[in-house]
């Protein structure tokens, strides 16, 4: 078994083997520490289970007893759904009514998974491949499905064909694989964004665990903790606008096709 040393942080023993993202403290194995582990699959599962438990409790307590002066979780809902219901309208344009309840699903959810990485015993679930990948893939498949509805089946081959019947035959090839690599990049982006920022959190925390002495106490990931607040809403955001503008493409894709050509 190879020998393990423990370190002190703020004066306080850190168990070896161990760290976490969001908290004050790090551990060191010997001889170097596993920094930037992306979290376990299974991990991150049940982290996104409970923010599913989560939400679906804020729900039903905000929508339980609705009145017509609002207490703050039901005015704090109101504003959720107005906002996104706002950028749902001003991205997809008519019939965004029925896209509001994914919209503010993929939002929400996303988001308040970023932000549980800040929590000391948790992991952020989109900061494992395996979660973004099937937010991904539930977003294309949604997408798919209003564009067949919307369109048609033929309408919805025809827009791989592009407006140029002339160059159909190579426009196709390649709208076909652009649009087979939506779910791959959502994914891919989404997690690179939220696993380099718990990496940078981790790294910080270890420098300031061995470099300074223990009777200073300065946490160098404090401030990227902050900054972190902005990147995971910014990101959450990035996720659903991308989303918004997929189905926008996806189910106007007849009026667009029967519009005159801008000169």
């Amino acid at each position: 078994m190879p020998h393990q040393q423990n370190i002190e942080y703020a004066g306080t023993p850190l168990s070896p083997g161990t760290h976490k993202l969001a908290a004050h403290t790090v551990a060191k194995s010997d001889p170097q520490p596993n920094l930037g582990e992306i979290p376990s699959p299974r991990l991150c599962f049940y982290n996104s289970l409970g923010v599913i438990v989560v939400l679906v409790a804020l729900g039903i307590l905000a929508t339980r007893n609705l009145k017509m002066v609002p207490g703050r979780l039901q005015n704090v809902a109101e504003m959720a759904v107005e906002s996104l219901s706002g950028m749902a309208r001003n991205v997809i344009g008519p019939g965004y009514e029925k896209h509001v309840p994914l919209i503010g699903t993929v939002f929400l959810y996303i988001l308040v998974m970023n932000l549980i990485g800040l929590i000391p015993i948790f992991k952020s679930p989109t900061s494992n491949l395996s979660i973004t990948l099937a937010l991904g893939l539930t977003v294309f498949f949604y997408v798919q499905y209003i564009g067949i509805r919307s369109n048609g089946l033929w309408g919805y081959i025809k827009h791989f064909a592009g407006p140029i019947p002339a160059v159909a035959i190579l426009m196709f090839p390649i709208e076909l694989v652009s649009e087979l690599a939506k779910p791959f990049t959502l994914a891919v982006r989404l997690f690179g964004n939220i696993f380099g920022e718990d990496t940078v959190i981790v790294v910080l925390a270890y420098l300031s665990a061995t470099l300074l002495p223990k009777w200073l106490p300065i946490p160098f990931q404090f401030p990227i903790l902050l900054l972190d607040l902005l990147v995971y809403f910014v990101q959450a955001l990035v996720f659903t606008m991308l989303t918004c503008v997929y189905l926008s493409l996806m189910s106007h894709h007849e009026e667009e096709s029967g519009a005159e050509p801008a000169h």
